[in-house]
């Protein structure tokens, strides 16, 4: 869960805000997709549909009323399916009529709700019955052909089939007004009037809102958490010298035989290291991954000898850079004191909690690195944790 919880972390804060919009809007517009397809998939598989596209296709009143040869149900269906109440109602594409028009087919109807008996058992009890709807076709006409230059505006829809309805026509049944809406895109979605008034859709848009609202704030909140984390890493940012680089790769193996990971390596290249270091202490943590899981490493170290110093005179360029360094040791060697792996969540939380704007960004970073090392348990470490010696070049057993 936590290294769930650390790759999440990771995406958002390589991600900007305007990529976590552009991620979440494809989501959302996936689903609406996957959902028209779902939709049109239930619409045209309904077996009231594909009777009725089969009757349209092969009757020759509807080739004379719309003056072509072929009839053709291909396209997009419009309509709904009411399992509760027991009615469906469907708009079918015919193609062009012979002016230029679009022409639709309304076709509705209701289910007759039959109980079927359960076969008998000789082992035992009889299956109960079940409840099977049978779909009636009541009602088929076709609508005037729209945006044609021909003589059929104006005439009412031609009713080819009409019974009497047992049950209301749901509200959410296509709407016979006419529209400037094109009658493609009314027919991928349900009927907009009634999704307005209605109270299901509603709550639904205001839980959709809600939602949305929530992931916008903790995703705001996160990508300022992590660019809260890269200042105080650059903060915490430790030179890594030929010394700190043994100390960090002996730390490396001391955890690679308490995990079984024989392939730990510093997670960005060159190898980052952030902490503080004084003249014989030493608190770091250096990010670290093995092909199973990423972590950080926590790292103490301190240094033997009566810690003389180096003039400043006598500095690097990089040591001169860093306001930082403290005057290096020339006497002593450093030696692991403390060795542990936390999960980079975990340390990222610790870093960024509270203070960190302020003037004292730096000092409580530093609190915070040797508050984790001291809370953590140590890794066993081995008999000789020495790292270098005088100039990184001695080194004592």
């Amino acid at each position: 869960m936590a290294s769930r919880a650390s790759r999440a972390f990771s995406f958002v804060e390589n991600t900007s805000l305007r990529g976590l919009a552009g991620s979440c809007a494809l989501a959302g517009a996936g689903v609406v997709v996957s959902g028209l397809v779902m939709r049109q998939r239930m619409l045209r598989e309904h077996p009231i549909c594909q009777t009725a596209c089969d009757q349209l296709e092969r009757s020759e009143e509807v080739r004379r009323w719309l003056g072509a040869g072929e009839v053709s149900t291909g396209g997009v269906v419009g309509g709904y399916v009411d399992i509760q109440e027991g009615t469906a109602a469907f708009r079918i594409p015919l193609g062009r009529s012979a002016d230029g028009g679009a022409a639709y087919a309304r076709v509705e109807a209701e289910a007759e709700w039959l109980r079927v008996p359960g076969a008998a058992s000789a082992s035992g009890p009889p299956v109960e019955e079940r409840a099977s709807a049978r779909w009636l076709l009541r009602h088929l006409e076709l609508e005037p052909p729209q945006g044609g230059g021909g003589g059929h505006g104006g005439q009412p829809p031609l009713v080819l089939y009409s019974l009497e309805a047992s049950v209301p026509e749901s509200k959410w049944a296509p709407s016979r007004e006419p529209s400037a809406i094109p009658s493609a895109v009314r027919n991928l979605l349900p009927n907009t009037q009634a999704l307005l008034g209605d109270s299901e859709a509603h709550r639904f848009v205001l839980t959709l809102a809600t939602a949305v609202m929530a992931n916008a704030v903790a995703f705001t909140y996160l990508h300022r958490r992590a660019r809260g984390l890269e200042r105080v890493l650059e903060l915490l940012r430790l030179p890594v010298d030929r010394p700190a680089a043994k100390l960090r790769a002996a730390a490396m193996r001391v955890a690679e035989r308490s995990i079984e990971a024989r392939a730990l390596q510093p997670k960005q290249e060159g190898g980052g290291l952030y902490g503080w270091q004084a003249a014989d202490t030493l608190y770091a943590l250096a990010p670290v991954v093995s092909p199973a899981a990423a972590y950080d490493l926590l790292l103490a170290a301190r240094r033997d000898g009566n810690g003389e110093r180096r003039p400043r005179s006598n500095w690097s360029e990089r040591e001169r850079a860093s306001r930082r360094c403290v005057a290096v040791c020339t006497l002593g060697e450093w030696e692991l004191t403390h060795v542990s792996l936390a999960e980079p969540a975990e340390t990222q939380v610790r870093l960024t909690r509270g203070g960190l704007a302020t003037g004292d960004s730096l000092a409580i970073a530093q609190a915070a690195v040797a508050e984790m090392i001291g809370a953590a348990e140590s890794l066993p470490l081995a008999p000789s944790t020495r790292g270098a010696g005088r100039g990184g070049e001695r080194r004592r057993a």
